[in-house]
Order: structure tokens, then sequence, then C-alpha cells
């Protein structure tokens, strides 16, 4: 099911979430008194400043900079940055967390508005490179790590991330919003999307199970799945309002009852994000549930999207 406010999904509804996107991150920035600069925020072992460092690095990177790390096989316009040394912080759990703190590392003494300024400035790079006539959703464009990835699903994830950050700085000085953007709807729809992977890999419920999940706004959507069995037996879902078929859709084999079999977990934009963001634990956050309560909560340990 679409998610409302709409996710931008051509090239210039794309173009104008992002500037809305790093603008509304920029903004909330600037709002920060300089004793929250150093807050500690969700996120474990980064304060409200690195967040902002983690966007930048980020931004510079997608722009052609080159990584404080050292990737040396990378072609960058830009002198090699000088490399830091990580360590073994215990919220550094892989490869990537391992590159993202070596972006942070790298700005942590920096002044929050020379970052920010910086992070305006390459909010109008990356635009100006977006506005190419050529550029479709599948052009390759740079990714993190070295890799190349297609502009649609790299933007979209930049928004995401983004959209997050701002959360987390949001969260550390008690200022909620931006929660009907771009950022969000796209986020919501990445959670919903990504629902019956997780259910069925993550929680592993019995087949016939029904679970649906609902965001009640800000943004409005809901997403489902229906947990059957393949030809071989094994758990396999389908995905509920889709709002269309194909002769390529699975079709689990359920029991007549799983309509008395489902579970529908609601839950505000706000605390659907946070939770899949790993930023707050299933105790903390509220929701109403219909159903087997004890699955919903499976389920919401389930839905974190954060690697």
């Amino acid at each position: 099911m679409p998610v409302h406010p709409a996710v931008p999904a051509d090239v210039p509804t794309l173009i104008e979430a992002y500037r809305q996107t790093v603008s509304s991150f920029a903004d909330v920035g600037e709002g920060l008194r300089p004793q929250e600069w150093e807050l500690p925020t969700t996120c474990p072992g980064w304060s409200t400043r690195d967040h902002l460092a983690h966007v930048v690095h980020i931004e510079s990177y997608l722009a052609g900079m080159e990584h404080p790390g050292g990737d040396a096989s990378v072609p960058s316009p830009a002198p090699a940055a000088p490399a830091v040394t990580v360590g073994d912080p215990p919220h550094v759990r892989n490869d990537f967390g391992v590159w993202n703190e070596e972006g942070v590392l790298a700005r942590r003494d920096r002044d929050p508005a020379g970052l920010l300024a910086e992070l305006r400035t390459l909010m109008e790079v990356r635009s100006a490179a977006m506005y190419t006539p050529e550029l479709t959703l599948e052009t390759p464009v740079r990714s993190v790590m070295g890799l190349d990835g297609p502009f649609g699903p790299v933007t979209q994830h930049r928004l995401i991330d983004i959209w997050a950050h701002e959360q987390d700085l949001r969260d550390a000085v008690g200022r909620p919003g931006s929660l009907d953007s771009p950022g969000a709807s796209t986020y919501v729809q990445a959670i919903l999307d990504a629902l019956p992977r997780l259910v069925v890999r993550r929680v592993r419920p019995e087949p016939g199970t029904v679970v649906i999940l609902e965001s009640t706004g800000p943004v409005n959507g809901r997403g489902g799945v229906r947990v059957g069995l393949d030809a071989e037996g094994a758990l396999v879902g389908h995905e509920l309002f889709t709002g269309h078929t194909g002769a390529d859709d699975v079709r689990p084999s359920v029991d007549d009852d799983s309509h008395d079999r489902t579970t529908t977990i609601a839950l505000s934009t706000s605390a659907l994000a946070r939770r899949a963001a790993g930023r707050v634990s299933t105790a903390e956050t509220a929701y109403n549930v219909t159903g087997d309560e004890d699955l919903a909560r499976q389920v919401l340990e389930a839905l974190v999207l954060t690697p």
C-alpha cells in the first residue's frame, strides 16, 4: 500500500526531496545552542556533533572527496585525507561501521558552524550534478565504500539516512518535527517493504499467520505479510496490500482460518521510525496490538533495519 504523503519516485521529485531533506537537517543543526552539540543521543557512541560529522562525511564522499580511511583504489579529485584509527568501540560492529566511524572521527573536532556551512555547499554541488539531462533512476552514481549504485535507490537511501539523523538531533534536544516530510515517507515505505522478509527470516511464525503493520501518522501507510509454505516446505511470505498482482507472485499455501490468525500492530510514524532505526527498545515503544501480543513483540524486536 502506498504511503501518504507519497514517496518521491522520479528524478525531479528525488532531487527536490534531497534538497529539502538536507536543508531540514541543516536548519535543525543551526538551531542548536553551542552546549547542545555535545549532548549524547540514542545512537550508541555518538553525540549530536557526531551525527553532523557523519552526514557531512557521506555527502562529501558522494561528491567525490576522499575517505579519511584511504580508499586508495577509488579515484578522487581531492588529496587523500589523513588516516584515522577507530580502535574497537562497542558500537562499531562491522566494516561499514568502521568506515562510518572513520568519517566521524576525522571531523569530530571541527566547529559545527563550519560543518553546517560545508553541508550546504555540498548540497549545491551534489544537486548541480543531479540536474544533468541524461540522469535516470538507473544511472550509476557513486555510493559508499567505493561502490556504485543506481541513482534512484542511492538517493532514496540518502533521504532515509539524513532524515533519521535529523530525528536523532531532534530527540536529543526535545524538538520534534519533520514527521510528514519526504524523508519520513521514504523511511516508512522502506520499513513496510522490508516487513515480509523480516517476519519470515527473523520471526518465523507458523504458516497461516498474517501480520499487518500500520503507520498511523503523520505518514500514513500499511504493510502486511501472509506466511505460508512453498513447494519444498520452506516458509515464504506473501506481501499484502501491494495493489497489483503478477504471474510471478508467490502464492503460499495457508490455512482457511488465517483470518483468525491476523495480528495488527499500529504505531505512530515517529515510534515506527525510531524502532526501525534501533534507537529505542520494543519495551520503550508505544504501539497498539490487535491479535497476538507476543507475536507483535517479536515482530517489533525483528524490525530493526540499521546495519
